[in-house]
């Protein structure tokens, strides 16, 4: 009878320490993708920062170029007229960079690793496939 609690025990000791490991081998990886996912954000930041201020110089640039623009064509047109024409280009010019760059947005859904076997959200998709698996392999 006491061999019994001793394997009893033992067995504790070994689910404890597997759920032990369990919990480290889940931290480990959440430190690792949280590392992955500050490194992406600390790249993004300089490039979105750099962009920013080229946004910004451009625009003050195109800003004084439509400007010139409208004062040209004011002489051809009237000020009113060329102002109305210089501003319908801008938002056709500015509505079509905005559809190429929405076509040319990358994804950002993509995995943390392309060879990770552990995924730590499966999509709806392979979850509906392994249900699927399990109902017919249940069937026969």
């Amino acid at each position: 009878m006491s061999d019994h609690h001793a394997d009893d025990a033992t067995y504790r000791e070994v689910v404890a320490g597997l759920l032990e490991d369990g919990e480290q081998f889940a931290k480990s990886r959440l430190k690792l993708y949280r590392a992955v996912v500050l490194y992406r954000v600390a790249q993004a930041r300089k490039a979105a920062a750099l962009m920013v201020v080229a946004l910004m110089i451009a625009a003050a640039a195109l800003v004084a170029l439509l400007m010139a623009l409208v004062l040209a064509l004011s002489e051809v047109m009237g000020p009113l007229v060329a102002g109305i024409v210089v501003c319908a280009i801008g938002l056709i010019v500015a509505s079509l960079l905005i559809l190429w760059g929405i076509r040319t947005f990358p994804n950002l859904d993509e995995k943390l690793f392309e060879d990770d076997e552990y995924d730590v959200a499966p999509s709806l998709a392979a979850r509906d496939a392994a249900d699927h698996a399990e109902t017919t392999k249940d069937v026969r």
